[in-house]
């Protein structure tokens, strides 16, 4: 976002009224995110999407020192990706979608990709309403954000709430299955049966809102089907993968018993010949 626009001399207002400490990050790691984080930068510019602007170097901030379990590997050298990586790729998942909403509703949707962990993973002193009274965002993002946000340990009970206040919000309903969409292609980085309890949750809680939506946002029904198209591609593939490995797991147990076995059995042989 280069250039004295107006559009930049007020984000540069906004994004200056904010602590400076709290948007510090490692720039020695900005290379790993930098094509994702201009890609957001640009198109805010374009479409002179404020909240979203602001949300940038914020989220970069609030989230730097945490990182995915992920890393990639550049001349020899590995790397752990920034945990602000995902809230990018969430981000432009949405951006290249070319979501048919307001300018509003558009900025509060890829405001809230950007910010949609802050509640869950930073302490807020006040549960996260700095997003709006001190981090020049709106309530509406706030809300949106904190309809996402769910606690670790949530009943079963709330779980299913949880679920059914997103699908009620169409735009928190499209971050979060962008969200579920960036995490399933992030399955490798899951023990085994971490993927299957996954996808088996995504089966059951995110498919139905997928029908929710095509039903009830008629006017977003193309957005809606792309990302459950996606979600189900990715849960096959780990579908079969998980079958793999459970039938390695039930060829390596069937070896193991045929091994204590016969190991019985030579310790049988050997007592009768010492006797």
């Amino acid at each position: 976002m280069g250039g004295k626009s107006p559009f930049m001399k007020k984000i540069k207002e906004l994004v200056q009224d904010i602590d400076p400490e709290l948007l510090s990050y490692n720039e020695e790691e900005f290379w790993l995110y930098e094509r994702y984080y201009d890609y957001v930068k640009r198109y805010a510019a374009e479409r002179k999407l404020y909240a979203t602007a602001v949300a940038l170097p914020l989220v970069r901030g609030l989230h730097n020192g945490i990182y995915r379990k992920s890393s990639v590997v550049k001349d020899g050298i590995s790397y752990r990706l920034p945990y602000v990586i995902h809230c990018l790729k969430v981000c432009c998942t949405l951006i290249d979608l070319r979501l048919p909403l307001e300018p509003e509703d558009e900025d509060t949707v890829l405001a809230t990709a950007l910010c949609h962990d802050l509640i869950e993973d930073i302490p807020f002193p006040n549960g996260g309403r700095e997003l709006y009274t001190d981090y020049h965002l709106t309530p509406a993002i706030y809300e949106t954000v904190l309809t996402l946000s769910k606690r670790r340990d949530f009943t079963e009970e709330e779980h299913r709430a949880y679920f059914q206040k997103i699908q009620e919000n169409p735009l928190a309903l499209l971050v979060k299955l962008a969200d579920r969409g960036n995490n399933v292609e992030d399955l490798y980085n899951m023990s085994i049966w971490k993927v299957h309890e996954y996808v088996q949750e995504t089966k059951e809680c995110i498919f139905p809102m997928c029908a929710y939506a095509r039903k009830h946002y008629p006017h977003i029904i193309s957005s809606f089907t792309i990302l459950q198209d996606k979600m189900k591609n990715l849960c096959e593939i780990a579908e079969i993968l998980v079958g793999r490995y459970e039938e390695q797991e039930k060829q390596m147990t069937s070896k193991l018993e045929r091994l204590k076995e016969e190991n019985l059995k030579l310790r049988h042989k050997m007592l009768e010949l010492q006797l």
